[in-house]
């Protein structure tokens, strides 16, 4: 299961995409165990998965499950801050529960953490505990200690209303932001708080994207902050969830973070596509590395090579992608 081809349609016959890997080959620690990307010091991407990893804390972050999503569609409730979601009344397979477990059992072969933070809007209803909203984060959290990790923390997002009790029963804490001791700070990203305490802050809520390779691509955005420090956004988990195309207006945005104090002309991307593999083994001679505004880093998983590709800044964005 690849998380992209929820949003990608047909990128793996797409020419630009082919040509720019022909122009711009760069293997990257590829090997028969895949390691992870690092994004900046201490935050890592685990290949092919909108996961990160915080190794300071030793944990696994991911955001916007949205879990129960398919049940508030079947009921025509509408929950989407961007005015109608065109999803109200629809029924739809119940995918994001089984997408979710299987990409988390392929993190935990890459590296098992030793936790595991959900950074908010781990349910989707505002206004209520739909029943498979409970049933699945109760089963969510016995799936991820029965891969062999003890501790899961939710940091709250706008959507986690009347979960606490079902986290509570299952030995789970819910906060509003966590802190480490080297500047970082972890918060869903819906609420206005001041970032010139932390080297980075690390949010969910945007559900970030670029159209780009013949589809429309989830990614994890860096921007620098306005007095310093740096954000990262997190791509959603949850598949019906592509959520905001990269755009240099500040109206466009959710959070109040990247609102008021997101530098967006001074952005950059990564996004990722999956192609299968047919040809022999690769080993840690084959790895490269070349510096350039366009990076591309390979990484092999059993029959298939995940493609990092890292957009330096939007002037980029828009040579390459729509914009």
């Amino acid at each position: 299961m690849v998380a992209s081809q929820d949003y990608v349609s047909g990128v793996k016959n797409n020419k630009i995409f082919d040509q720019l890997i022909e122009s711009e080959r760069c293997l990257a620690l590829v090997g028969t165990k895949p390691s992870l990307y690092k994004l900046v010091d201490g935050l890592y991407i685990y290949p092919g998965l909108p996961f990160a990893y915080l190794s300071e804390l030793d944990a696994l972050v991911m955001s916007d499950l949205h879990l129960g999503f398919e049940e508030a569609a079947a009921k025509g409730l509408e929950y989407s801050l961007r005015g109608r979601s065109g999803y109200a009344g629809v029924f739809l397979p119940r995918i994001q529960f089984r997408r979710t477990v299987e990409m988390l059992a392929r993190a935990f072969k890459i590296r098992r953490p030793g936790r595991v933070i959900i950074n908010g809007d781990l349910k989707h209803a505002f206004d209520r505990l739909l029943r498979q909203e409970k049933e699945e984060v109760s089963r969510l959290i016995d799936f991820i200690r029965e891969g062999g990790v003890d501790e899961v923390t939710v940091v709250r997002g706008n959507h986690d209303n009347f979960v606490k009790r079902v986290l509570e029963e299952k030995d789970v804490l819910i906060v509003d932001s966590i802190e480490t001791s080297s500047g970082f700070l972890i918060t869903h990203g819906h609420l206005d708080v001041d970032p010139s305490r932390y080297s980075h802050v690390v949010i969910g809520h945007e559900h970030p994207s670029i159209r780009c390779f013949g589809g429309k691509m989830p990614v994890f955005l860096r921007m620098p902050l306005t007095g310093g420090g740096e954000l990262v956004v997190l791509p959603a988990t949850g598949p019906y969830h592509p959520g905001t195309t990269f755009s240099l207006s500040r109206e466009d945005y959710l959070s109040p973070l990247i609102r008021k104090y997101g530098v967006l002309e001074e952005a950059s991307f990564v996004a990722w596509v999956e192609t299968s593999y047919t040809g022999p083994a690769l080993s840690d001679a084959d790895v490269s590395r070349h510096e350039k505004l366009v990076g591309l880093s390979e990484y092999r998983f059993d029959s298939s090579i995940v493609t990092l590709v890292h957009i330096e800044n939007p002037v980029l964005l828009q040579a390459l992608c729509e914009f």
